[in-house]
């Protein structure tokens, strides 16, 4: 988030709700106005869908950074990053657990005043966030809190803080992190690598670097321009994506040296990258004051022999809507859907539809893949419109032998169906020609009998030879 520009989160475990965030946080219920009726005051997101505004939490100033808690309970707990680098916990209004009511507005706080820049939840012990700093030569930039850190007297002191209910009351500010990493060092982008709880993935000022927080003093870097927005693919623990300016850089974990792949966006800098949640590789892409997202679909590819070779990249665009996009966000379980906001909070909820692949079968089946399903169409016996198909007609008469009764020829038009009065006439005719008119002699045949040359010009082309 840049001054008032808005962010939009998807809430992770409640598919009908998301929150809007820039000088205050918005939370929104998502509606499908497919059998009901549009209500009053509601916003329309698609032709088939509608936001309700529930709540709106304005007692967070300040802010730089949103990250929602990922454990389900809370549900709407939220960790926001300030522009003095403190990270408070809020919420929105949803959560009546007297279990987590202390949570509500604690407050973690650096040794050194400045923004931060980001914040991560780890996925797995869900009480550990991870905060990303400016640079201060005498502070670290990469500070681990654990939200459930107890009071100590000597340590943390108690101050008065304006809590989301209005009311002043007692809290704690938690000023000793579980772990300070990246001294002397600006944290631009964070994430968590799934493979493993302990290790945290930081783009720093001028590299990649993975801490491994069971040995804090070693770390494995690379040095890089493409830092920010560090984010892993969910179905690919290895592959990871980050940004600088126009570019997005794909690096594989296991070889860590140089970035396997580099997209070149347009001119203008990047702004958000994110993996599909519901997709294997597809990542989306959004650039400053655009209306177009790009797709970057990862396909896989073998195993190189001998030199490497770049995995292949099929490239597409989407328009959600006319407006300029300030940020977009997947939704965590419905398969390829996002959801945009405009720099004024206008917002557009949309699928972005697969690639169709078709394919035709020899008996003139349909059948067509979109995303995860399979679609058949295939003709149907009682299908009136296929009659006049004559690739149908061609193939249910092989199927009966049609033409191929050489001794009762007039049966071939009821191997084809005995419904066409012009056939059954040729093949009656054709039967006449060769069966009856075919037992004269033509060698015993007196040249001034004209009755028997009718035929013979078709009887020497049909019976040329036996």
């Amino acid at each position: 988030m840049s001054g008032t520009k808005p962010d939009i989160l998807w809430a992770p475990h409640q598919v009908d709700r998301f929150v809007v965030c820039d000088s205050e946080l918005s939370l929104y219920h998502v509606e499908s106005t497919v059998n009901s009726e549009f209500k009053a005051g509601s916003l329309r997101l698609s032709e088939d869908s509608a936001a309700t505004l529930l709540s709106i939490n304005s007692e967070t100033p300040y802010m730089k950074c949103v990250a929602w808690y990922l454990n389900y309970d809370p549900e709407c707990l939220l960790a926001v990053g300030q522009a003095n680098g403190r990270v408070v916990l809020t919420s929105l209004g949803q959560d009546h657990n007297s279990k987590f009511k202390d949570l509500i507005g604690k407050e973690f706080v650096p040794k050194h005043a400045r923004q931060c820049n980001t914040l991560a939840w780890n996925p797995l012990d869900s009480n550990w966030l991870a905060a990303g700093l400016d640079k201060h030569r005498a502070d670290f930039s990469v500070l681990i809190w654990d939200i459930c850190s107890k009071y100590t007297p000597d340590i943390v002191p108690m101050e008065k803080v304006r809590l989301s209910a209005g009311e002043a009351e007692t809290t704690l500010l938690v000023t000793k992190p579980l772990y300070e990493l990246g001294q002397n060092d600006a944290c631009l982008s964070l994430c968590w690598l799934p493979r493993d709880q302990k290790l945290l993935l930081a783009g720093m000022h001028r590299n990649l670097a993975i801490f491994d927080l069971r040995n804090t003093s070693q770390k494995m870097f690379v040095n890089t321009k493409a830092v920010q927005g560090v984010t892993v693919d969910p179905y690919f623990h290895d592959r990871v994506a980050s940004f600088y300016e126009g570019q997005v850089a794909i690096w594989d974990l296991r070889k860590f040296e140089k970035p396997v792949l580099t997209l070149t966006e347009q001119p203008k800098p990047l702004t958000k990258v994110a993996w599909c949640p519901t997709r294997t590789g597809l990542l989306a892409t959004l650039t400053r004051d655009s209306n177009i997202i790009r797709l970057y679909d990862m396909q896989h590819t073998p195993t190189p022999i001998g030199d490497e070779t770049e995995p292949t990249i099929i490239e597409r665009s989407v328009q959600p809507c006319d407006n300029y996009i300030a940020s977009f966000a997947w939704h965590p379980t419905s398969q390829n859907r996002m959801i945009v906001v405009t720099p004024n909070r206008t917002m557009s909820d949309f699928t972005v539809f697969e690639r169709i692949s078709l394919a035709w079968s020899p008996i003139t089946s349909l059948m067509w893949a979109c995303g995860r399903h399979l679609y058949e169409c295939a003709e149907e016996e009682n299908d009136n419109s296929l009659e006049k198909d004559i690739a149908t007609k061609m193939r249910l008469r092989a199927l009966s032998r049609y033409g191929l009764d050489t001794e009762q020829v007039w049966r071939n038009h009821i191997l084809a169906g005995n419904e066409d009065p012009q056939l059954k006439s040729l093949w009656y005719t054709l039967h006449y020609i060769l069966c009856i008119q075919y037992t004269e002699d033509m060698d015993q045949k007196s040249p001034g009998n004209k009755g028997s040359l009718v035929y013979s010009g078709i009887k020497s082309i049909v019976k040329s030879s036996l």
